[in-house]
């Protein structure tokens, strides 16, 4: 399993969150290198292949540059981190782009200077198993164990959940490193269902017949881990910010975003 899903263990790790900070913006040594491009009949476009959901966010961000009536000019990252680091992302939105694709919009997670847009779908963690029989984590024996990937807003709900329950009443939890292992630890059988970033598992079934033979169950009867997912950009471009919430609100509203995710079998929605 690893050889066909190790690219989209990644992208599940990374997801895009940057850590909490003060605002400063960062120091690059070389940072007089990169002025702006002015093409103001282009929309200058960063997609990661990293993030499990590129190839769609790519295809949504070429339908907003249409929105707004400019050819979209797309760089697409080339980076074996496992994640991007405030320094990197500055530098991509000061040489390459001025709109930075597929971040999940976590209010406190992003400094001052960057801005985000509003979310284009909302997509989020899902429990999968390989039982039959089951259609909801209610099904689920509580004497089973749970695979979540650590240190997502998923296994944090879940977390909440738990503890609000009595402890004989209590799933045993076997928190996994990456949506990769929790799979993985499904189908050795040592967790019954896996809790795993959704887009993460639609890349990772699309490599792997294995684990496109798994079954989302409902997450019933605890909550149900909702994230939205947007673009960055630098808080100077306050303008572009605005013309890009029109476009999206736009293209939620005549059905193109639906339609894309629809296309794609993308396991998200557009927001309300």
């Amino acid at each position: 399993m690893h050889s066909a899903v190790s690219g989209a263990a990644i992208g599940g790790l990374l997801a895009f969150l940057v850590q909490p900070v003060l605002g400063q913006v960062p120091e690059l040594p070389d940072a007089e290198r990169y002025g702006r491009v002015g093409d103001e009949n282009s929309l200058r476009i960063c997609i990661d292949p990293r993030d499990p959901a590129w190839q769609v966010d790519r295809q949504i961000a070429e339908a907003i540059a249409g929105a707004l009536l400019l050819t979209p000019s797309v760089t697409v990252i080339e980076s074996t981190a496992e994640r991007e680091e405030l320094d990197a992302i500055y530098r991509q939105l000061l040489e390459n782009c001025s709109v930075y694709f597929g971040f999940k919009l976590v209010a406190g997670s992003y400094p001052e200077w960057l801005t985000l847009t509003r979310p284009y779908y909302d997509v989020g963690y899902r429990f999968v198993t390989a039982d039959p029989d089951w259609q909801r984590l209610g099904d689920i024996p509580r004497d089973q164990a749970l695979g979540p990937t650590i240190g997502t807003s998923g296994d944090f709900a879940l977390v909440q959940y738990l503890n609000s329950l009595p402890a004989a009443e209590r799933w045993r939890r076997f928190p996994m490193t990456s949506d990769v292992l929790a799979l993985e630890a499904l189908s050795s059988g040592e967790v019954a269902a896996a809790l795993v970033w959704a887009p993460s598992l639609y890349e990772l079934g699309q490599a792997d017949p294995e684990i496109a033979a798994l079954r989302v169950i409902a997450a019933d009867p605890a909550p149900q881990t909702v994230v939205p997912v947007g673009a960055v950009l630098l808080s100077r471009d306050g303008y572009l910010r605005t013309a890009m919430d029109e476009a999206i609100a736009s293209l939620v509203a005549d059905g193109t975003i639906a339609a894309i995710l629809d296309q794609a079998g993308f396991p998200a929605t557009p927001p309300r």
